[in-house]
């Protein structure tokens, strides 16, 4: 029988005390022991022949196929990734991925992380599958005028990044004029729509308390958690939301996971289909509502132990459960 081939990319994450952030492009998204005890278990599979360090970033793509130096990552059976790319639109990190998984199985998914990636698409795939997701309005700067009466019913909303951002440009819309006034900015010093359209998200009277963030890996739930008051400011009315000036995470306790928030966050990793995802979630009226989607998830060491789970054979199952799969046909 025809050995199965795997290729894999998981780089080193920056070394403690460089002053790089952990997520600037290229860097491994793994703490090091992790990334250190998942090398070892890719190495122990039997009966696969598995290729390191294939950096799809530094490739290029002839006629539909990827080439990192001479090696044909096509000729695969299975690739692997997990590294911090470049998330923009347009991304030809993204293209490479997308391109391979026309041919081969790619994990992480390169569709359904870019899904993730775009917090208005993600929000329409939850709602589309039943999900308990915020509302949102998509908006372009020539027919904004149009969400004056939404703003209207809804009171308060929040402007955000399509992409995301560690809370930056997250902002609290109060009125209709504010809305008019910051988008006006926008396009008469730019003279674009950034993020290609404006994203408006109705805000929910919450209580931090209720905030929960889960970190899912492989349909599973790793675990809980949510940032402590040290990482929340002022967004104005008196609301806060939660902020990373320098991007890299932490300040974080880990908590219990209400099985109603469970299951929002089930039907949400369905909805979307990555691999890794992440969900915050807020409590309005009894119920969870996600608010946001993380294609690369709190990841807390600590927390991994608190709750007894081995990170690196977490990661592992999801090479190890495409490998079953080939092997049954």
């Amino acid at each position: 029988m025809k050995k199965i081939k795997v290729g894999v990319f998981i780089p080193l994450p920056v070394p403690k005390g460089q002053k790089a952030s952990i997520h600037s492009a290229g860097i491994g998204r793994l703490p090091l022991t992790t990334q250190q005890r998942l090398v070892e278990l890719i190495r122990s599979t039997k009966g696969v022949d598995i290729y390191f360090d294939l950096d799809f970033r530094d490739s290029l793509i002839r006629d539909g196929k990827v080439y990192v130096g001479d090696f044909c990552l096509n000729d695969l059976d299975i690739f692997f990734w997990y590294c911090e790319i470049d998330r923009s639109v347009g991304s030809y990190d993204l293209d490479v991925l997308k391109t391979l998984a026309k041919d081969i199985k790619v994990v992480i998914n390169p569709q359904s992380f870019e899904l993730g990636l775009d917090k208005y698409a993600s929000h329409l795939a939850i709602k589309r599958a039943g999900g308990l997701v915020a509302e949102t309005v998509l908006f372009d700067y020539k027919n904004f005028s149009g969400v004056e009466k939404i703003l209207d019913e809804w009171g308060l909303a929040v402007l955000k990044p399509r992409r995301g951002g560690f809370g930056k440009g997250v902002t609290l819309i109060s009125s209709f004029a504010m809305l008019r006034d910051v988008v006006d900015y926008i396009y008469s010093t730019t003279g674009i729509t950034p993020d290609k359209a404006y994203m408006l998200e109705r805000f929910y009277d919450n209580s931090h308390d209720n905030w929960i963030s889960v970190t899912m890996v492989n349909a599973e739930i790793m675990y809980g958690y949510r940032k402590r008051k040290t990482k929340l400011v002022e967004m104005g009315n008196g609301i806060t939301k939660v902020y990373d000036a320098n991007e890299i995470g932490g300040d974080v306790e880990s908590c219990e996971v209400p099985q109603l928030y469970k299951d929002e966050a089930l039907k949400a990793y369905y909805a979307i289909g990555a691999e890794v995802i992440g969900f915050d979630m807020i409590l309005y009226q009894g119920k969870p509502i996600i608010i946001d989607e993380n294609t690369f998830p709190g990841y807390y060491e600590d927390i991994f132990e608190v709750v007894g789970r081995d990170p690196a054979r977490e990661f592992y199952k999801l090479i190890i459960t495409e490998i079953d799969k080939l092997k049954l046909r």
